[in-house]
């Protein structure tokens, strides 16, 4: 955790400064600072367990009440009811020692941000006691321009001690977009313009003159205005508290408690990874929807190389960048970040300077994923893409391992982002931009060993609520007509995926207002499953003009479900992809069905007790429980056990009758309780007479050797996305691409050990090769 400092400027600082700003900045081993800054550094490396203890909660509950006053103050809903912001507390070099549980990654760009800070700002223009800085650079470390971070130092007898640090998604900050989200550019200088790091408050004082030039260029200034100082108010109040917690322990006893958070975080992340194979795991996928108009399939590849202790990072292979859902770096970084807590940091008090301690990163420069300047990254859709990527990878990589195994989870709501932000006037002729949150309602994965939670949320926070009904309707001109759950969406498998909600409004007393239907186009779903799980839906918009919805509710009738909705709009059709200027009038309507959550192992596992509930409280249709999980009924409604079982033979026959042979088929079995690993969820590693190898985890089939790809020795069987669910949209319809659902099976017991979402003629990528 302690890096090195160098108190001087060397003579390539200006170069080095360019090259940041052009490919996104990346902190050397050693930090250049101007030694007229003094740094605090000693630390008590005796504490006691209960002192230790006793610190750390309290910063935990500092950073705490550091967000709970950004959103008393802040006027705007996305942060008060949404919580689309973070707070971190870090050492005197940047390190973050504590995130707060709102939208993780944006805490993850907090240390480049500072460690950029010391290096360009500590000779000119200096920082000093009081100061506070203000940037929303992507390639200096943030998500969009609107993300925008506010920090400060904390300084303790003369000395650097602390940074206080905090981001927050600011409403509106220009470009040629209300809102800010530009869809219809291939770079950045049609999106909002952004600044580096600048100074605001200067020792003390804040200077109007940089408030004025921040809130000029927005649609909205007295809302940005009061952002910054909602922003600003936070950051006094933390480090007052810090200041309190330092005169009550003392300096190197909070620095030590500071140090030792990071070193156990990264102790328990290291004993973790090293539970696992030396190996390397590797997703490779398709995204659309780049921009207006581009409905081209572009290649987003994410690769994790574990070795002993230590984790790599890379994007290799990714397609350059292209229209408006890029990268930067920075973002990549934090994107991994927030979804690797969970996964191996669930228990660490968001310690990402521990977590990121274990791991290196290989970026492909000018890749979407990490965007080299002036590519446009304003729409936010690619960095929950690379969250959904991550996480999807992470929970794969541990999904073998018995105790692991118990925190990976399937893809959750917004894993193919679908904004619906509203823009235009309201009823008094002003001007106003907000976004009803419903669209990240959707639901959360299946874990190995039970369904998802419904309507759970996106896997970016540990707190990501939505505003109520009554707010938005107080805050935004409109008028909602239901927002209810549709229980039957969840992606199939033998652990189901969450459900998700339907929501649907119109305008209120205003004529001038639009809803966008922007994002990744949705029949290209990136809510691909586990363990052989069948795909979650990419949601879906609905939208419908002049409709009889006035008329309807002034006879005292609400449109109140999808089916009531259709038979006042028969003439609805889907929204138009990448659309950010859908009109919505008092006489239109507009729906919204988010991402529900992905599934884990294949659907003829799940238990009959679970399908009996499922058909019993409407959760899954009788055609689909018949097609997918083989369930046959009985004379009293019921499920027949003997002929579900048989019906279940039945289709593994189907299936291989169906599937293509393998690429590489491999001779042999084995007992399955004869593994010596477990490589995926579905995939054992197992000694022979030849040596390791890879088999199926269900019933010991040989797939492949040791240096392998066990999906060569699959068999494979495609299908068309739209025979899953009558939630799932066929990407040759929307997107003029055709695509197919293929699923590895074992050769033997025809058992699903995988999938992907792929072009037919695609070969299948490795995406686990042991070292």
């Amino acid at each position: 955790m302690s890096q090195a400092i160098v108190e001087s400027i060397p003579a390539g600082a200006a170069r080095r400064k360019q090259d940041s700003f052009r490919h996104g900045y990346v902190p050397a081993s050693e930090l250049q600072v101007d030694p007229s800054l003094k740094f605090h550094s000693e630390r008590d490396e005796t504490l006691d367990p209960i002192t230790h203890e006793v610190i750390r909660s309290k910063l935990w509950n500092l950073n705490l009440d550091h967000g709970d006053t950004i959103r008393h103050v802040s006027g705007s809903s996305i942060v008060i009811e949404g919580h689309d912001f973070n707070a971190t507390v870090t050492t005197e070099v940047g390190d973050g020692v504590v995130f707060g549980p709102y939208a993780i990654f944006f805490a993850g760009c907090a240390d480049l941000v500072i460690k950029w800070t010391l290096e360009h700002r500590s000779a000119n223009p200096g920082i000093r006691e009081g100061d506070v800085f203000i940037q929303d650079d992507p390639w200096v470390g943030t998500n969009h321009q609107q993300d925008t971070a506010v920090y400060a130092p904390v300084f303790w007898e003369g000395r650097l001690f602390a940074w206080i640090y905090n981001c927050v998604h600011q409403r509106e900050l220009g470009g040629s977009q209300p809102g800010s989200f530009v869809n219809d550019t291939d770079d950045c200088f049609k999106e909002a313009s952004f600044m580096p790091p600048i100074r605001i408050v200067d020792e003390g004082m804040l200077r109007e003159d940089v408030l004025d030039a921040w809130t000029r260029r927005s649609r909205l200034p007295d809302l940005i205005s009061l952002e910054v100082k909602s922003q600003l108010a936070g950051l006094n109040f933390a480090r007052r508290r810090m200041r309190q917690i330092l005169e009550e322990y003392g300096a190197a006893r909070v620095k030590g408690a500071m140090h030792r958070m990071a070193e156990n975080t990264a102790r328990t992340v290291g004993r973790r990874l090293q539970r696992l194979p030396d190996a390397r795991w590797r997703d490779e996928r398709y995204l659309c929807g780049a921009r207006t108009g581009d409905f081209n399939l572009y290649r987003v590849c994410l690769e994790f190389a574990k070795r002993g202790d230590r984790l790599k990072i890379s994007n290799r292979g990714t397609d350059p960048s292209v229209g408006s859902f890029n990268v930067s770096p920075g973002m990549l970084r934090g994107s991994v970040l927030a979804a690797l807590f969970p996964l191996l940091a669930y228990d660490q008090y968001l310690c990402g300077a521990g977590l990121l301690r274990q791991i290196d990163w290989e970026f492909e420069q000018g890749s979407i994923t990490s965007a080299s300047h002036p590519a446009a990254v304003s729409t936010s859709v690619g960095s929950m893409a690379v969250l959904n990527q991550a996480h999807y990878l992470g929970s794969k990589m541990i999904s073998g391992d018995p105790e692991l195994s118990k925190r990976a989870f399937a893809p959750c709501a917004i894993h193919t982002l679908t904004p619906s932000g509203m823009r235009g006037l309201d009823g008094q002729g002003q001007p106003f931009s907000d976004s009803p949150l419903d669209g990240i309602a959707g639901g959360g994965g299946a874990f190995a060993d039970r369904d998802g939670m419904d309507h759970a949320g996106p896997v970016c926070g540990v707190i990501v609520p939505i505003t109520d009904i009554e707010t938005s309707e107080q805050k935004i001109p409109m008028l909602y007509l239901y927002r209810r759950e549709l229980p039957q969406t969840g992606a199939h498998g033998q652990w189901r995926g969450g459900a998700t909600i339907v929501a649907a409004w119109t305008a209120h007393k205003t004529e001038s207002a639009f809803v966008s239907s922007g994002g990744l186009l949705q029949s290209v779903t990136q809510g691909l499953s586990l363990n052989g799980a069948l795909p979650a839906t990419g949601g879906r918009t609905w939208y419908a003009r002049d409709t009889d919805v006035q008329r309807w509710l002034g006879e005292g009738r609400v449109p109140g479900d999808p089916e009531e909705l259709r038979e006042m709009a028969p003439h609805g059709t889907m929204a138009p992809p990448q659309s950010l200027d859908n009109r919505l009038q008092p006489h239109d309507v507009f729906e919204i069905i988010p991402n529900p959550g992905g599934g884990f192992g294949d659907p003829l596992l799940r238990d009959l007790e679970w399908l009996e509930r499922d058909l019993r409280e409407g959760r899954l249709p009788w055609d689909e429980a018949e097609r997918f999980y083989g369930v046959v009924g009985d004379s009293r409604g019921g499920v027949d056990a003997e002929a579900t079982a048989e019906r279940r033979r039945a289709i593994r026959d189907e299936r291989l009758a169906r599937s293509r042979e393998p690429r590489e088929p491999v001779e042999g079995r084995v007992e399955p309780e004869s593994a010596v690993g477990g490589l995926l969820a579905g995939v054992a590693l197992v000694e022979t007479a030849a040596g390791r190898a890879q088999a199926c985890g269900h019933c010991g089939k040989l797939l492949a050797g040791a240096g392998g790809s066990y999906r060569r020795g699959c068999r494979e069987l495609e299908d068309e996305m739209t025979e899953l669910s009558e939630f799932h949209l066929d990407p040759a319809v929307q997107a003029g691409q055709p695509l197919v659902l293929r699923r590895y099976l074992c050769p033997a017991c025809a058992l699903a050990l995988d999938a992907e979402l792929c072009r037919p003629e695609d070969p299948p990528y490795p995406d686990l090769t042991l070292a």
